[in-house]
């Protein structure tokens, strides 16, 4: 028999030590339920795909810093000696590097009624030629690649008439039907869709459209990707820059960086977050634990006499120690019940206010078993040293 009414009795005439346990565990529970939904959000974003052949590619920087120096000119003499390097697969260059933090967007519509309307996707722009999707590594679905003849010099895509998009953004723009042969509009340049590459992140990390992306054939000079057969990166890497400058010496290479370093960097913010996160939970649940092994310990000390008068009227010690679990779990379950509320209440409030994504509802049971275990853990040792206490207590004088 579990005796409620003398546990319920008990709790009751301790309401101000019993009412802040309960609001101890609520607390607890609904922070480390919301914390853990962030935490895997965020872990989940850093695991994102990127459609790319990561290990495979780095990325640098180069420019001239003599008057009169033939960038284009350079530049092209620059691919083609990084082409022709034992273990290079392909490289390019392009106006800035996936996962990089800089980059260019644009609004894109399918007509030009949409796009006079202002109903247009946000997409980022990636300006490259022909051995783009080579070097990058991403997988054609419909359509084409870009010929020779297609790829443009210049600061700016006015002159491309033809694009590449990514997967998404064709299905945000063209829902239901091939946007192969479509007519992209943006601003007051207008493409026709030859092909669509399955899937490929963009500049930013956390940009709401960062798996869409369009491709313009423009040989832009600002970045240079390399692309190199497996297990060759850090020989390639390591000679690439002594190579560029004995062909040519009067220019910088800088920013020399693999693709697992872009995305590290990408992601550095959601790796400290999950760094944080943790730490507050483990010390919330430790101090949680604390506080249920304090207020047991505490209630035996109190009941020590009474606990006594127990074992000598035959009261077993498997009884006294039932007695403060069953307490225990009758608190936990208060708790847990207000804490249940205040984590969905709490969330709805991060998803309303941060944006931040409705929290995985199978943290509510995994985390409501979660506290009854360390309750019960914590609990046990008090409950342990209670059913320790001599009948001969009782006999004694207080």
């Amino acid at each position: 028999m579990f005796e409620l009414r003398p546990i319920l009795s008990t709790l009751l005439r301790h309401k101000s030590g019993t009412l802040l346990l309960v609001l101890q565990i609520a607390i607890t529970f609904s922070v480390v339920v919301n914390a853990i939904s962030i935490i895997d959000e965020r872990i989940s974003m850093a695991n994102h795909k990127s459609g790319l052949a990561e290990e495979q590619m780095f990325s640098f920087s180069m420019w001239g810093y003599l008057e009169g120096y033939d960038e284009e000119q350079n530049m092209r003499a620059d691919i083609e000696l990084i082409r022709n390097i034992p273990g290079v697969i392909d490289a390019v260059h392009l106006n800035q590097v996936p996962l990089s933090g800089n980059g260019d967007a644009s609004g894109f519509a399918a007509s030009q009624a949409d796009l006079d309307n202002r109903s247009t996707s946000t997409a980022g722009v990636l300006r490259t030629d022909h051995h783009g999707l080579n070097t990058l590594g991403v997988r054609l679905l419909e359509g084409r690649n870009f010929r020779e003849d297609e790829v443009v010099s210049g600061d700016s895509t006015l002159d491309a008439n033809v694009a590449l998009i990514t997967k998404p953004l064709a299905d945000k723009l063209f829902p239901g039907e091939s946007a192969l042969n479509k007519t992209l509009y943006a601003g007051t340049n207008q493409s026709t869709i030859i092909g669509v590459v399955e899937h490929m992140v963009g500049f930013w990390a956390h940009a709401s459209f960062f798996n869409d992306n369009v491709i313009y054939p423009e040989f832009s000079q600002q970045r240079t990707l390399v692309r190199v057969e497996t297990g060759s990166l850090d020989e390639v890497m390591g000679g690439i820059e002594q190579r560029l400058l004995d062909r040519d010496p009067n220019r910088v290479v800088s920013r020399l960086r693999t693709m697992s370093e872009m995305r590290e960097f990408s992601y550095r913010g959601d790796t400290a977050m999950v760094t944080i996160l943790w730490t507050v939970i483990v010390l919330l649940v430790a101090i949680t634990g604390l506080g249920v092994v304090g207020s047991v310990s505490f209630s035996v000390n109190q009941r020590i006499k009474q606990i006594g008068t127990r074992r000598a009227l035959g009261a077993r010690k498997i009884d006294i120690q039932r007695y403060f679990l069953t307490e225990n779990i009758l608190i936990n379950a208060i708790g847990l019940s207000l804490g249940t509320a205040l984590a969905i209440g709490v969330n709805i409030l991060l998803v309303d206010s941060f944006s931040v994504s409705p929290m995985n509802w199978v943290f509510i049971p995994v985390g409501l078993c979660a506290m009854f275990l360390l309750g019960l853990a914590s609990v046990w040792f008090p409950a342990q040293k209670a059913a320790g206490i001599s009948p001969a207590i009782a006999t004694q004088s207080i």
